[in-house]
């Protein structure tokens, strides 16, 4: 009877061994399968650090852009404001020789 009963729980020590073995080799694998996610989802958050970092630089390279033709407009601007007085100014001159 003794024997029996020892082999019963020997029996069920390896069947909840076996259980176990399995549930361990489930989770290593869902384990591997949510490694490779995160490495996925890094590696995907690299190239958009990358990408985001690309268009500061273009917003600061067209924010200078836009500062020199503002500057150049104003230039321009001036420009025409003394031609428009020298027009005056050799229009005057012309009255007086005439």
């Amino acid at each position: 009877y003794e024997q029996q009963r020892q082999k019963k729980i020997y029996d069920d020590v390896v069947q909840e061994r076996d259980i176990l073995a399995a549930q361990l080799i489930r989770r290593n694998d869902e384990l591997a399968l949510l490694y490779e996610k995160i490495r996925i989802q890094q590696s995907t958050l690299s190239k958009g650090e990358v990408q985001y970092r690309e268009r500061v630089k273009d917003i600061q390279m067209m924010k200078l852009q836009l500062n020199n033709m503002k500057r150049e407009i104003e230039i321009r601007n001036q420009e025409v404001v003394n031609t428009e007085a020298l027009k005056n100014e050799l229009y005057n001159i012309q009255r007086e020789l005439l």
